[in-house]
């Protein structure tokens, strides 16, 4: 038989989803610089990076593909960015009308993943918070509700 809580039952018991800090014998000290960045930009994106990671005892094995998509997603945006900002918003079609800059595209696209790999990796306020708790000392939250009790 399972368990049903009736409406207004009160807190739900910690079920042990929420997230963790990385165990520290699993933190990576240093790492190299891949072969799979794209360009100067991606490098220097992965050194300044890299060390917030490894300064938060964040960074694995298992996170280094993200970080090198997150990377190359921030190198491709800035170059996605750059065209759009020199060849402007519109394009001529072959029939002499105007569309949306196929960089446009590109831009968000790279923007989105960025925004992505960003999350899962903590680099984030949102994701910090979720990581590292909102920052309360307190061991129970405040309930707001507790005037109406």
């Amino acid at each position: 038989m399972s368990l049903v809580r009736a409406a207004g039952a009160g807190r739900k018991p910690d079920t042990g989803n929420s997230v963790s800090v990385v165990n520290g014998s699993e933190c990576l000290q240093k790492v190299e610089i891949p072969l799979g960045l794209r360009d100067e930009t991606a490098t220097r994106v992965w050194v300044t990076q890299s060390q917030v990671l490894i300064s938060r005892q964040l960074l694995t094995e298992a996170d280094l593909p993200i970080l090198l998509s997150y990377c190359n997603s921030f190198s491709l945006y800035l170059q996605a960015e750059q065209e759009v900002s020199e060849g402007g918003l519109t394009v001529s079609t072959a029939d002499g009308g105007l569309k949306k800059h196929p960089a446009i595209n590109a831009r968000q696209d790279a923007l989105s993943s960025l925004i992505r790999c960003g999350s899962l990796l903590g680099l984030d306020p949102l994701s910090r918070t979720k990581i590292f708790g909102s920052g309360n000392n307190n061991s129970e939250p405040e309930n707001s509700f507790k005037d109406y009790v």
